[in-house]
């Protein structure tokens, strides 16, 4: 294929350029244009006959193959994984407590009664406790 494009015919009505080549020839050009991959061997080396393709292994019928998995991991990321795992399917029994925002903290901290997060208490028996929107009172 030249530099300039492919051959081109100009149409005798509309005189705009055609390309007037057939599709093998348009194949073969493109074929042309693309790189070509070299061989490592010979058609001699590669097709030999009288050879078997497919041979089998020589094994007795009482010989079972088997596939073992390998791990490349260390011990410790094995270890680490498992762990993970642990972690993932453990019920987490108390909640955490949730970050604290700088926009929504006061500016005098001395001033606003911070609440129990804790709602924990032992008391003595016959005194009920209750727990109001975080603070904690007796009655």
């Amino acid at each position: 294929m030249s530099k300039e494009g492919p051959p081109l015919q100009f149409d005798m009505f509309t005189g705009e350029p055609v390309d007037n080549r057939t599709r093998k020839q348009k194949k073969q050009d493109k074929e042309r244009g693309q790189p070509k991959q070299t061989e490592m061997f010979s058609q001699r080396e590669i097709a030999q006959f009288g050879v078997n393709p497919h041979p089998l292994l020589p094994l007795s019928p009482n010989t079972k193959l088997l596939l073992i998995p390998e791990d490349p991991r260390t011990d410790e990321e094995i270890e680490a994984d498992r762990q993970r795992a642990a972690q993932k399917q453990t019920y987490q029994m108390f909640t955490e407590p949730a970050p604290i925002d700088e926009e929504n903290k006061p500016e005098n901290p001395g001033s606003e009664i911070t609440p129990d997060t804790t709602t924990l208490a032992l008391v003595p028996r016959g005194v009920v406790a209750v727990v109001i929107y975080g603070y904690f009172a007796q009655i």
